[in-house]
């Protein structure tokens, strides 16, 4: 029987690395417990072990901060490669085998009104099986079991995290058949509520401050998520302000009328991944088709004239991202 390596007898708990790893990366423990999702006394607990463990202190404790010492920051800085070589390592290990599917977060609206629709394609084209979750706004995707995240760049995006943009976004009024007839074009006036949804609070300010087609309705009617607003715009009861990439299916239809077309807002779709997206061959196929399929729909909807006006529109609040990381 070998003999016990005394080194790796000395090895403290992975925990309590990981643990010191992130309160040296924020230079806080109460920041690192809300990272990793435990109680600031756990995590001061653990670096306490892990100092006596290693027989010195790592962080210098004065003015109710904590500031690391000389050796406790070059152990923090091999830690965090250490670390990221090892996510990397098991992202890898879970993407590897034809058997494991494409698990794509995206936006609730866009997943069940544009990707569900368009995937079924994909998959037959491609043999590539793909999970959708529906989510939106900020994902940690070095924590949250996807390979890819569909969001719209309206919030400041991690700059650790690899991105590709997808396509601008364009929104445009959209009606039912029956409230076009009651449209007055030349006041801009509908005899409807104008639909507002709590997940894109400000699009019809966006749209009034980016100068687009006045627009006048009776009142307000406020709906949880945008695919809500868009049933109670097919149901003929107001006028929602929409994406393109969700009515678009509606307007060919014939089941919604946009009286302005379609304008950029000067945000964008992306798609976010922990990894180089081009490494993952199934989310460098998905993410080239769902760009080109994106990228179609917003051509065939908005006029060129209004291309050329797409940079007169105001940024975004989040950054926009030009290629990949």
């Amino acid at each position: 029987m070998d003999a016990p390596d005394p080194i790796r007898e000395r090895l403290p708990q992975l925990g309590a690395l990981r643990v010191f790893e992130s309160a040296a990366r924020h230079g806080s423990l109460t920041r690192a417990a809300d990272e990793l999702h435990v109680t600031h006394g756990a995590v001061s607990k653990q670096i306490k072990n892990l100092e006596a463990d290693l027989g010195e202190a790592l962080f210098v404790r004065r003015n109710r901060g904590v500031f690391l010492t000389e050796r406790g920051r070059a152990l923090a800085a091999r830690l965090r490669s250490i670390f990221g070589d090892l996510e990397d390592a098991l992202a890898e290990f879970r993407t590897q085998g034809s058997e494991q599917p494409l698990v794509v977060s995206c936006e609730p609206t866009l997943c069940l009104k544009f990707l569900i629709p368009s995937l079924g394609a994909f998959q037959h084209a491609t043999g590539i099986e793909v999970r959708v979750l529906a989510a939106g706004g900020r994902i940690d995707v070095r924590r949250d079991p996807v390979d890819l995240a569909i969001r719209r760049n309206d919030f400041p995006i991690d700059s650790t995290l690899h991105a590709r943009v997808l396509c601008d976004e364009a929104m445009g009024p959209v009606c039912a058949p029956e409230a076009l007839a009651r449209f007055e074009a030349e006041t801009g006036r509908f005899p409807l509520p104008a639909l507002h949804t709590r997940s894109r609070p400000d699009a019809w300010a966006a749209w009034k401050r980016l100068n687009r087609p006045a627009i006048t309705c009776t009142s307000d009617r406020t709906y949880e998520h945008f695919y809500l607003a868009i049933e109670a715009t097919l149901a003929g009861q107001g006028v929602a302000l929409a994406s393109i990439h969700m009515v678009e299916r509606d307007v060919a239809a014939g089941r919604l009328c946009s009286p302005h077309g379609f304008w950029p807002d000067g945000t964008q779709y992306v798609a976010l991944s922990a990894q180089p997206i081009d490494r993952d061959e199934r989310a460098s196929r998905f993410v080239d088709w769902l760009s080109a399929r994106m990228n179609a729909t917003l051509a065939a909807a908005v006029p060129a004239a209004v291309e050329t006006r797409a940079r007169d529109a105001q940024p975004a609040k989040g950054r926009a991202i030009h290629g990949t990381r």
